[in-house]
């Protein structure tokens, strides 16, 4: 079975190059001045005037966050067998067969897979917020883009959580399944 999620790596490599295409655009529909820190209710607090440096930086800051992690799903998580792993109960579960810590893995996988997903959509969504708001705080665009961008934080902060218990509970299954779970 193959240990990289596969779907969620793909996709985030196709995403990375639309980001990118995106940010082209937009910074050449950009007025001269631009709005670079907001609220927590979308309100923009500090602006810029047109500079590449300023956006270059934010779209720099955000491929480099991404590309840490879609490495690390890519060549790190995907030996169910390294001590660089941190899963619940790990000295525990590094004495499971490798065929029992393969579904483990491939989940670990995909979690770090969409989180990586969700990066790239809340950056996405940072510059069409400063693109939207450079031009107009008011309407029906700035208000989906602000509550699109509060409910996508609400979700990466819940997901994993929820990603994980679902995950802590594989693994102790299995553990007991072989006997390896102490004090259960």
């Amino acid at each position: 079975m193959e240990l990289v999620h596969r779907p969620t790596f793909r996709l985030n490599t196709v995403l990375a190059v639309v980001f990118v295409a995106l940010a082209i655009v937009l910074w050449q529909f950009m007025p001269e001045r631009y709005p670079v820190h907001f609220t927590l209710d979308g309100e923009p607090t500090r602006w810029s005037d047109r500079n590449p440096g300023t956006w270059i930086l934010v779209v720099a800051l955000c491929l480099i966050s991404f590309g840490q992690g879609h490495l690390f799903q890519r060549f790190l998580i995907n030996d169910p067998d390294s001590s660089l792993l941190n899963v619940p109960h790990k000295k525990q579960f590094q004495k499971l067969s490798r065929e029992r810590k393969v579904r483990v893995i491939r989940r670990t996988n995909r979690l770090l897979g969409l989180a990586n997903t969700s990066l790239l959509l809340i950056c996405s969504l940072v510059l069409l917020m400063m693109f939207a708001a450079a031009h107009s705080t008011e309407g029906l665009l700035w208000t989906l883009l602000n509550r699109g961008f509060q409910l996508l934080i609400v979700g990466v902060v819940v997901y994993p959580v929820v990603e994980y218990v679902l995950m802590r509970r594989m693994i102790e299954d299995k553990l007991r399944d072989e006997g390896l779970l102490p004090g259960h």
